[in-house]
């Protein structure tokens, strides 16, 4: 009887033990699914990041095999390429898509910057469908929304010139412009009124390619590492610097050539 009475005085303490536990283990349980989903969406945050990064790489690409357009990538403080914008007619503007934003420092270019834009718009024109699009930063003053600002545009009613890739940008490699926007999409071209606007920055993509939260603007000076050096878009910003350094050794050459050629050219008049 005595060891009857202490076993049910211990079922008793485990029973009241477990109920007292409960709420902790199910907190604790909720905590985990907490902790799994917010790692899920952060992972599928990454993927989608990555993915705009390469079809982002495969824009400057195209870009770079443009004399004309890497004439301005030249002189471009940044350049924010948006790989895939709406499928739809620009008649009313649509929703945009994600973005990434490299940024020219003192050390080379940034790490990418993501953002993400809520409406492209044309002129009038119609049955132009989404494709690619690049905008070109020639300027501090335009780059300085994407440094500073939570929600901004790149139009003519924040104060900026905005190019289309026409006959006139190209002829003057952008000189005067604010932006220069380059496409892929047969049919934006000519001297359409283009407006971008609601433009803010993605923070959940920028937290998850950087591995914790970020500012945009600390990304664009270069404060923090690209954590993704061997990426295709890095590989395609390297090689636009390697071109241009190769064309400044040219330029070089032909330059002391030519200071040759008319020192000799000089002398030969000085015997006569």
């Amino acid at each position: 009887m005595r060891h009857l009475k202490k076993d049910a005085l211990f079922v008793n303490e485990l029973l009241l033990s477990l109920v007292l536990a409960g709420p902790g283990l199910l907190c604790a349980e909720e905590k985990d699914y907490a902790d799994d989903d917010e790692m899920s969406e952060r992972s599928g945050e990454l993927r989608n990041a990555k993915e705009t990064l390469k079809e982002a790489a495969d824009v400057v690409e195209q870009m770079n095999d443009d004399a004309d357009a890497r004439k301005v990538l030249d002189r471009a403080q940044a350049v924010f390429v948006v790989p895939d914008y709406a499928r739809a007619s620009f008649i009313a503007g649509a929703a945009g898509g994600q973005g990434v934003l490299m940024s020219r420092t003192d050390d080379g270019w940034s790490g990418p910057a993501f953002y993400n834009i809520g409406a492209v718009n044309v002129g009038a024109t119609a049955g132009i469908e989404g494709g690619s699009i690049a905008f070109m930063i020639l300027s501090d003053k335009a780059l300085r929304g994407f440094r500073d600002e939570h929600n901004f545009s790149l139009n003519a009613d924040a104060g900026l010139t905005i190019l289309n890739w026409s006959e006139r940008a190209q002829a003057t490699a952008g000189k005067g412009a604010d932006v220069v926007i380059w496409s892929d999409t047969e049919g934006l071209y000519g001297d359409l009124s283009i407006s971008v606007t609601d433009i803010f920055a993605d923070d959940e993509a920028n937290a998850a390619y950087y591995g914790s939260v970020v500012e945009p603007v600390a990304i664009i000076v270069g404060e923090i590492s690209d954590p993704m050096q061997d990426s295709d878009m890095r590989s395609e910003f390297s090689a636009l610097e390697e071109a241009n350094s190769d064309t400044d050794k040219q330029d070089k050459m032909d330059a002391a050539a030519q200071k040759a050629s008319e020192r000799s050219g000089s002398k030969d008049g000085e015997k006569q």
